[in-house]
């Protein structure tokens, strides 16, 4: 691959549960300067303020998200009020305006994309809509941009994004998902131009709960890192989001709804529990 054609990427952190593995994985992103999201509720930037601010300092900029549910036909007034709440509480622990918001499993529709244009967020993420390729879509006569996700193309792993949990859950191995993100930068061929759009991006994901402390998947994303750099050019999200993929009326952007994740539906390989664990180091604050 020449040095022109190297794909764009941008890491998506996911964390819910404590900052362990997020320490974990932010410190070992900010030796490689990768740039990356953070998708975090307020509740958890207010229980742990003192934390995000850190990790923010390492190059990683908040995405506000509604875990409850995803944003896909709330009623305008449900997602305005739940938008305004989000960025206000995580705003008043950082200091910093959120210019991306998200839901579980990064769901967004049309109602969402007012929204944000009504309050100046520029970005929105919505579920992958090209496989394990990012694209970034200008719906015509918005200011807001809208980030489809990479998602996992192969039928073995399939309607998961491009993420760590998406294997861990279907029985898949750290392998598995790094031969994923090997296909992911191969350079598009011609075909697949016309069918995603232009530009490759791609946007790998990891809960750091699972790629920041489960030892097997944490060794697995440095050496991905380590071995790629030949290949993909981390960005920031204005950079990432500068070039539209698509420029289309609103009505023709597609949305993916396909989000099979049920208990019954998980077949672990290694139980969390079994897994060997990482050793938390501190956070080092930049600066």
């Amino acid at each position: 691959m020449q040095e022109d054609q190297k794909a764009k990427g941008i890491m998506i952190l996911i964390e819910f549960k404590d900052t362990v593995g997020l320490q974990n994985f932010t410190n070992e992103m900010e030796k490689r300067n990768i740039n990356g999201l953070l998708m975090v509720t307020p509740e958890f930037v207010k229980d742990n303020c003192d934390n995000i601010k850190a990790v923010i300092k390492k190059g990683v900029e908040i995405v506000g998200t509604n875990v409850e549910a995803p944003f896909w036909d709330i009623p305008y007034e449900v997602q305005k009020k739940r938008i305004i709440d989000m960025t206000k509480n995580i705003e008043a622990c950082t200091g910093i305006p959120v210019r991306i918001i998200s839901s579980r499993y990064m769901a967004s529709d049309m109602t969402t994309l007012r929204v944000a244009e009504e309050l100046g967020i520029p970005y929105i993420t919505s579920r992958g809509t090209t496989d394990t390729k990012a694209t970034v879509y200008q719906p015509e006569g918005y200011n807001t941009k809208i980030l489809s996700i990479s998602n996992i193309p192969i039928a073995t792993f399939k309607y998961g994004s491009l993420c760590d949990y998406s294997f861990f859950e279907r029985a898949g191995t750290p392998q598995d998902m790094r031969d994923e993100l090997d296909r992911a930068l191969e350079p598009l061929t011609d075909k697949e131009k016309i069918r995603y759009g232009i530009y490759h991006k791609i946007t790998p994901v990891s809960h750091t709960w699972i790629g920041g402390y489960l030892k097997p998947w944490h060794d697995m994303w440095i050496e991905f890192w380590d071995n790629t750099t030949h290949n993909i050019e981390w960005v920031s999200l204005d950079e990432f989001m500068a070039d539209s993929d698509w420029v289309l009326p609103p009505w023709q952007i597609p949305i993916n709804k396909n989000a099979p994740y049920t208990p019954e539906k998980m077949r672990l390989l290694i139980s969390y529990e079994d897994e060997e664990k990482v050793q938390n180091t501190s956070i080092t604050k930049r600066g």
